[in-house]
C-alpha cells in the first residue's frame, strides 16, 4: 500500500455564515466551498460533509489570530491560558508554548517528514537559524541584520518553520513550482517580483499536489481570506471565493481517497460576514476528505482538537 499523505490547507479568518447575499461563499455559489448554514455537503461522489467546528474555546470575547492559530497548530488551549482571545501574532509565551507543541516538531521527532510549502520572497535568507531562532523563554534571538519590521509580524505558522530550523523557499522555489507564496497567484506582490508568473487556481492546486508527494504532511496556509473580510469591496470577495472554489476543486480531482487525506480549517470567523469588517463569533468550518476522513471528523469538535487529531491519524491509522 501507498504511504499515506496529508494536506493541510489554512484559510486564515473564515466561518460558517448565513446563508444569505451577505456571505460570499453563498454569494459566490460555491460547490467546494459551501460555507453557510445547510450548505454541508461536498458534491464529490461520497457527498463529503462539511463540518462546524468551535473556535471560541470557552473564552468570551471575539476569536483572534494569534491565540486561534496556537490553539490549532499546538493543540493548547491558548485563549483559556490567558483568559482572552490574542489578536495578530504571538507573543513569547506563545512562542513558547508553540516552539514545545508544533505539530511540525512532534511529527518530526517520530521520523515523519511534514513541511510548509509557503515561500518568503525577498526575505527568504533572513528567516534561517543564522537570524533568527526562538529561545526557550519565547523570545527571540535575532541576528544585527535581521529587520525589526519583521520581527513585529511573525506568525504562528512562521514560528513553527522557525523552531523546526526549517530553511524557507523563496522566489526561485516559486518559479521551480516547489512553493506559493501565501497569494498563490502572486498578483499581490505588486512587481516585487516580476520574474514570477501569475498562477492560475488550477495550477496552484497542482504544485500543491505534486510538491505533497515528497512529504507525509504539507502545509499551506493563504491569510487574503482575512484581509478581505477586513474591508475588501465585496464583489472583490467574492471573486476571491471562486477562486479558491476552483483550487480545492481541482485539488480533489488530483487526490486518491486510499491514501491521500485533505484537511481544510480556520481559525476564527471573518470573511463570511459582510456586514463587518471584524472577526466573528461564527463556528468555523473543517473538510476533511480521503483516506481516514471520517475519523477525522469524528474527533474533532473544536480547533484545538485538530494538532491531536492528525497526529493520531499518522500514528495509529
Amino acid at each position: 500500500m501507498a504511504k499515506k499523505k496529508m494536506i493541510f490547507i489554512f484559510f486564515d479568518g473564515v466561518g460558517i455564515g448565513n446563508a444569505s447575499s451577505t456571505n460570499p461563499f453563498f454569494a459566490a455559489d460555491t460547490d467546494y466551498l459551501p460555507f453557510f448554514e445547510g450548505g454541508c455537503l461536498l458534491p464529490d461522489t461520497l457527498q463529503t460533509p462539511v463540518k462546524s467546528i468551535d473556535a471560541q474555546l470557552g473564552v468570551k470575547g471575539m476569536p483572534m489570530s494569534a491565540t486561534g492559530q496556537t490553539a490549532l497548530f499546538t493543540g493548547v488551549n491558548a485563549a483559556a491560558i490567558f483568559n482572552e482571545h490574542r489578536e495578530s501574532y504571538p507573543d513569547k509565551f506563545m512562542r513558547r508554548i508553540i516552539k514545545e507543541k508544533n505539530i511540525f516538531s512532534i511529527l518530526r521527532k517520530n521520523n515523519l517528514n511534514p513541511r510548509f510549502i509557503n515561500a518568503f520572497p525577498g526575505s527568504t535568507h533572513l528567516f534561517t537559524p543564522e537570524h533568527i531562532y526562538i529561545k526557550d523563554d519565547g523570545e527571540f534571538h535575532l541576528s544585527a541584520h535581521f529587520k525589526a519590521q519583521y520581527k513585529r509580524s511573525i506568525s504562528v505558522t512562521t514560528c513553527m518553520m522557525i523552531a523546526n530550523c526549517m530553511l524557507p523557499f523563496g522566489a526561485q522555489d516559486i518559479l521551480r513550482e516547489r512553493a506559493l507564496y501565501h497569494d498563490f497567484s502572486n498578483q499581490s506582490l505588486d512587481g516585487r517580483e516580476p520574474n514570477l508568473p501569475k498562477f492560475t487556481p488550477e495550477k496552484a492546486a497542482e504544485i500543491i499536489y505534486r510538491v505533497s508527494r515528497n512529504f507525509d504532511l504539507l502545509l499551506y496556509e493563504y491569510f487574503q481570506t482575512d484581509f478581505y473580510g477586513h474591508g475588501f469591496d465585496f464583489a472583490e470577495c467574492i471573486d476571491l471565493v471562486r477562486q479558491l472554489n476552483r483550487l480545492v476543486k481541482h485539488l480533489v480531482s488530483l487526490l486518491d481517497r486510499e491514501t491521500d487525506t485533505l484537511l481544510i480549517t480556520s481559525d476564527h470567523g471573518n470573511l463570511e460576514d459582510s456586514t463587518t469588517q471584524l472577526h466573528t463569533s461564527n463556528p468555523v468550518p473543517l473538510v476533511t476528505w480521503g483516506y481516514k476522513s471520517a475519523e477525522l471528523r469524528d474527533r474533532i469538535k473544536s480547533i484545538v482538537d485538530v494538532k491531536p487529531a492528525v497526529v493520531n491519524f499518522f500514528f495509529n491509522g
